[in-house]
């Protein structure tokens, strides 16, 4: 009898076969392990170290839930509700988490390269050691972030809302940081070399220990703040610069030439200003709380509702200069003339005995005056436009040069004063007493 020969099955294919085999099985195996998973989650509200690779939760209520260590590579969160989740470690690289509320979450050392964070609200997050490399940030909100350490090269942060985040030590190497809110945010020790701040919003930004280079791109205005507060103010050129809203905590500017500089809004907490030349200087909304201003010159200087509490402005000169809304305490060093002129200002003199009173060369503009007895007073060549005298007693009182400019002297005894030099330029001088007072032009008004 013949027997039938059986063709062997050849080795290869049988091994291909098998593989694949396997590897259907084991994706099955992990597709299932995914499934499960993300039923977890939902179920459970956490699933630490868990597989959610390319889970697609947009909108979804994802608030508290702790999702520590796990994989979410790809995964799609658009506008999902993230506040205080737990994302620690997290891996969600390549993620989108474009409008995403992640305000409170927790994504210390979590890894989010390149992915989509645009407008994602982040307020208040902690992204301590996250890596941020190549992440899409355009317009997201960092307010009060926490980013100590984190990696944040070459990631867009173009309007981005950064005010008052920690960046200590964090790397920004190549970012872009066009036009983004950096306002009160602390940059100390962080690198920004190639980065691009044009336009950026550096109001109060403390800039000290900032690593520049030559291709970082920056305004001149705070290129200038960074050289001052990183390599001091020798050879520095300061009468009328622009220093407006910058953050100069700390610096030495003694016996310094700002005559005319904008410092309005600026940060300058226990600055060392002894001796320095601050005439004309613009100090408008200044904080100087614990500044040290004794000696200092700040003729025609505006102080207008700049924060003087605790502030050493022994032996300073202050003719002429704006006080109104100044803000000083206790602590606030001030000679007395100086705090009289204060208090003038700033809580009237109505009915106040200020006989033989020593305010010459003061900004007086706008004060009430009314029933106040200055007979005597010294006030030559003070700024007294629009200020309120009616019936009051400035018998023999000296407005020589003074600007009375629009002020109100209706029923004022100014018997024997000196009003040469004066500028009464729309001044209301009815029923007013000018009985052997001297006029203007230095002629003597007769008594009648």
């Amino acid at each position: 009898m013949r027997l039938s020969t059986i063709k062997p099955f050849p080795l290869a294919t049988s091994f291909t076969t098998i593989a694949l085999v396997i590897l259907l099985c084991l994706s099955n195996s992990v597709q299932a392990a995914k499934d499960q998973d993300v039923e977890k989650l939902l179920d459970e509200g956490e699933c630490p170290t868990c597989n959610l690779r390319g889970v697609r939760l947009r909108k979804r209520n994802l608030r508290g839930f702790n999702i520590e260590g796990a994989n979410l590579v790809e995964a799609d969160l658009r506008e999902a509700d993230l506040r205080e989740a737990r994302l620690a470690g997290a891996n969600l690289e390549d993620a989108d988490l474009q409008n995403a509320r992640l305000a409170n979450a927790n994504l210390f050392r979590s890894k989010l390269v390149k992915v989509n964070l645009q407008e994602a609200d982040l307020e208040d997050a902690n992204l301590q050691n996250a890596n941020l490399q190549f992440a899409d940030l355009r317009k997201a909100n960092l307010m009060n972030a926490s980013l100590q350490n984190a990696n944040l090269t070459r990631t867009n942060l173009q309007e981005t809302d950064l005010r008052q985040a920690k960046l200590a030590n964090a790397s920004l190497e190549g970012a872009n940081l066009g036009d983004a809110n950096l306002e009160g945010t602390s940059l100390r020790g962080v690198n920004l070399k190639g980065a691009n701040l044009e336009n950026a919003k550096l109001f109060r930004t403390d800039l000290r220990g900032t690593q520049f280079n030559s291709q970082t791109v920056l305004n001149d205005k705070w290129l200038f703040v960074w050289e001052l507060v990183n390599q001091g103010i020798s050879g520095q050129a300061l009468a009328g610069a622009d220093l407006s809203g910058a953050n100069l905590e700390g610096l030495n500017l003694e016996n310094a030439n700002l005559e005319n500089a904008n410092l309005a809004e600026a940060y300058l907490f226990i600055v060392n200003l002894r001796g320095a030349n601050l005439q004309g200087t613009q100090l408008t909304n200044t904080e100087l709380r614990y500044a040290d201003l004794s000696n200092a010159d700040l003729t025609n200087a505006n102080l207008r509702n700049a924060e003087l509490g605790n502030v050493n402005l022994a032996g300073a000169n202050l003719e002429n200069a704006n006080l109104r809304t100044a803000k000083i305490n206790e602590e606030t060093t001030l000679d007395l003339k100086w705090r009289l002129v204060w208090e003038i200002v700033n809580q009237g003199a109505e009915e106040r005995e200020l006989r033989g009173a020593n305010l010459f060369n003061a900004n007086l503009n706008g004060a009430n005056f009314r029933n106040v007895n200055l007979s005597g007073a010294s006030l030559y060549n003070s700024d007294l436009q629009n200020t309120n005298f009616e019936e009051a007693t400035l018998f023999q009182a000296d407005l020589s040069n003074a600007n009375l400019a629009g002020a109100n002297l209706q029923k004022a005894n100014l018997q024997e004063a000196n009003l040469e030099g004066a500028n009464l330029e729309g001044a209301n001088l009815n029923q007013a007493n000018l009985c052997n007072a001297i006029l203007p032009d230095g002629t003597q008004q007769s008594c009648e």
